[in-house]
């Protein structure tokens, strides 16, 4: 069960018509169990009937990180992404900024649902406005 007050709405537009999927825009919570807001997105895109689509943006140049961060960060994306074809979902990851590797599908999505608010915390503008 997803509790309300987790939930933020970054804007009160409806879904988008004639969209082919729901975007899950997985950044901070890397993982398929006990993930709410991956467990939102698949609740939205089963009442939107439509299919989910979880991405990933991974940028270098983070401070500290090093190669042993890297590999256990892609070893750790790749039990992501055989859980999801488990289930049915396709994953993408791709070696974009984040925000900018949701941006890329953004114009395919009905909705897209993310870990955390990524309008509070971005580094370069973007804008959002005609997605």
């Amino acid at each position: 069960m997803i509790h309300q007050e987790r939930l933020r709405l970054l804007n009160d537009r409806p879904a988008a018509a004639r969209a082919r999927f729901v975007l899950y825009w997985m950044q901070a919570a890397q993982r398929v169990r006990d993930n709410h807001a991956l467990t939102y997105a698949v609740r939205r895109a089963n009442e939107l009937g439509l299919p989910l689509v979880v991405c990933f943006g991974l940028a270098g140049g983070f401070p500290e990180a090093n190669r042993r961060h890297y590999t256990f960060l892609l070893q750790g994306l790749a039990e992501v992404e055989k859980a999801l074809a488990a289930a049915g979902v396709r994953f993408v990851l791709t070696r974009r900024p984040p925000p900018v590797a949701a941006l890329d599908l953004a114009p395919g999505a009905a909705e897209i649902v993310t870990d955390r608010d990524w309008s509070t915390c971005l580094t370069h503008p973007i804008s959002l406005a005609n997605q």
